[in-house]
């Protein structure tokens, strides 16, 4: 079982909270016999000193700590009734600090089925909750959160009234019932009479603001938690505080304010060595660097959060990591990567949203139970009509379960059929927006796009790109003679025999009609040419018998690179087009690779066909 950290250290960071004072205030200790023997009473007096010093180092010296119970164990027949529930509360503790929290849950609820103390089986309960928590059994956790609550106007110990506050205010939290945990920290924030306390109750309110959307940049709340917290030397609340600021700026759409907030407490947060608070607090620079353009400082601390999320289950800051990373490999044209990201970032969201549905239901079973449990309490006053009374009760919570489970499925199917039709319509239009309907390759739009971005990243890189560009031909004879459809099949041809030859990074696509552009990072001149001779002579080998009819296929190619022409994309393919031409007008069914001589020679020929024009139209 993965216990989850925050939740674990905040809960148990509470419980000590007031630890160490209620273990020496009387009300937390067997009462003394008034009728015992002088000796009796100082033998009495003694174990009670042993309890409370044992809980006073409860987590600062766990070795001293077991040695103590062990001790108090051996002598449990000279214990009170009520020294006896206190040994077991302390047993119950240490089980559960050392990972054992079934066995430290079996302690607790002892404490509650017997004659302890009040106070003594209204802290079982919390640590109860506690426990539930970590093992995220929330709707139990909610019972005895509840029990624990209703003692809460009994219990006159101030500080075990603000524990229980806290805990139910982190409880609540963490269910995602935020409305709940604001009303319970402003509770304690209002009560609190210890900076920690307080320091937790202004963490806490601000956290549930958070999410409930009502938190601003310019909350005073929020500069004044910090400064509780620093002042109590709360590194991790304080930090906490910082995350939802820089969050909220986030969202706003002020990312360098969030850095300039969050920069200068970088080595404060990996001091705590705290996997949770570290790993959110790189997600939140991950996602700032990457909203102000730097993918390099995106990438560094999506990567240290993500090493440290391996620790924790699916949370949001992990989800959003996930997230950051695809979009930085898709930024990259690095589509492997970034495919493998976008699968674990779909996977860890749907973890989250999981347990987030997992707890919502907790939360509303809870609520059903509660009624329920008022509903028996008022039916069990009416005795006459008791028999009637619980046989309806029972109709209606059968019918109740059954159009819960209906709506349940209802609600699912209706969901999966929306996921379903959304993700195929994403799949639709982006296959209509990015590819040639007819044969599948690039069409220019998107071709553009990659082009620019390939370009930029070969210049960026001192790298060469190539450029080839392919025009059938006497592509309108093949139309006019043999119908639009054996055209479609031959355009369809051609771009598979292209495909076949391209590269997994070359870019190919369908400029219109016959016309096809194949742009190759990384590529000289050289191979470009001879990729371009392979494309024409594979050409020329197609087997046209399967159109129904029988005709030769050609085409003139011009060819290009950035050694000649640039990286500009508009440059490259206006020199391939110039070599095309000279290819046509050599006779097609050739590669013609550009130079200057032809560029001149194309523009001298221009001239003289307007010079001629101009000949023609003065006679």
């Amino acid at each position: 079982m993965k216990l989850q950290p925050l939740l674990l250290g905040l809960l148990l960071g509470a419980l000590l909270v007031t630890g160490a004072v209620s273990a020496s205030e009387p009300n937390t200790a067997p009462e003394q016999s008034q009728t015992a023997e002088p000796n009796r009473i100082s033998e009495q007096h003694k174990l009670t000193q042993q309890l409370a010093a044992a809980e006073a180092i409860r987590s600062s010296q766990p070795v001293r700590f077991s040695e103590l119970l062990s001790e108090l164990e051996a002598e449990r027949s000279s214990l009170s009734n009520e020294q006896k529930h206190y040994l077991d509360y302390l047993q119950g503790y240490q089980l559960s600090f050392t990972g054992k929290l079934e066995l430290g849950l079996e302690k607790y609820k002892q404490l509650i089925g017997s004659d302890a103390s009040p106070l003594l089986q209204y802290r079982a309960n919390l640590a109860i909750v506690n426990n539930l928590a970590v093992t995220r059994d929330w709707p139990q956790g909610l019972t005895h959160l509840a029990l624990a609550l209703e003692a809460l106007p009994n219990i006159s110990d101030e500080a075990m009234r603000q524990n229980g506050l806290v805990v139910a205010a982190i409880f609540y939290n963490q269910l995602g019932q935020y409305e709940l945990g604001l009303k319970y920290a402003s509770r304690l924030e209002n009560t609190a009479t210890a900076g920690r306390t307080l320091c937790f109750a202004k963490q806490l309110k601000l956290e549930a603001r958070f999410n409930l959307h009502s938190l601003e940049t310019d909350s005073p709340e929020i500069q004044d938690g910090i400064k509780v917290c620093e002042q109590q030397g709360e590194a991790v609340l304080s930090n906490f505080i910082r995350i939802h600021l820089a969050n909220v700026y986030l969202k706003s759409a002020d990312s360098q304010s969030a850095l300039i907030l969050l920069t200068p407490h970088l080595a404060e947060v990996e001091a705590t060595h705290y996997p949770r608070l570290i790993a959110e607090f790189y997600s939140v620079m991950a996602r700032a660097h990457w909203a102000l353009q730097q993918p390099e400082l995106a990438e560094h601390y999506a990567l240290k959060a993500l090493e440290l999320g391996k620790s924790l289950d699916a949370t949001q800051p992990i989800v959003q990591v996930y997230e950051t990373l695809y979009q930085i490999a898709l930024q990259r044209n690095d589509y492997q990567t970034a495919l493998d990201y976008h699968i674990k970032f779909a996977e860890a969201d749907k973890a989250y949203l999981d347990e987030t549905k997992t707890k919502f239901l907790a939360y509303q079973l809870a609520q059903h139970q509660s009624i329920e449990q008022q509903s028996k309490i008022s039916l069990l006053d009416k005795q006459n009509n008791l028999l009637r009374l619980e046989q309806q009760l029972a109709s209606a919570e059968a019918e109740n379960n059954r159009l819960f489970i209906a709506l349940l499925i209802l609600c699912v199917t209706a969901l999966l059929v929306l996921i379903y039709r959304a993700g195929r319509t994403h799949k639709r239009l982006r296959t209509l927006a990015e590819y040639d309907a007819l044969t599948g390759v690039y069409n220019r739009g998107h071709c553009t796009q990659l082009a620019t971005a390939s370009l930029d990243y070969c210049r960026n890189s001192s790298q060469e790109i190539s450029c080839i560009l392919l025009d059938l031909d006497n592509f309108k004879a093949i139309n006019d003679n043999y119908g639009h459809a054996c055209g479609d099949w031959v355009l369809k041809k051609v771009a598979s025999v292209c495909m076949a030859s391209t590269r997994k990074n070359d870019i190919f696509a369908r400029l219109g009609g016959e016309e096809f552009f194949l742009l190759l990072p990384g590529c000289d001149l050289d191979r470009a040419m001879a990729l371009a001779e392979r494309l024409r002579a594979g050409l020329a080998a197609i087997d046209t018998a399967d159109s129904g009819f029988s005709f030769a296929i050609s085409a003139s190619l011009g060819v290009t690179g950035s050694a000649l022409s640039g990286f500009e994309l508009e440059q490259l393919i206006a020199d391939a087009d110039t070599g095309m031409y000279h290819a046509k007008k050599s006779g097609r069914d050739r590669v013609s690779l550009y130079s200057s001589e032809l560029r001149e020679q194309e523009q001298r020929q221009h001239q003289a066909a307007m010079a001629s024009q101009d000949e023609f139209s003065a006679a």
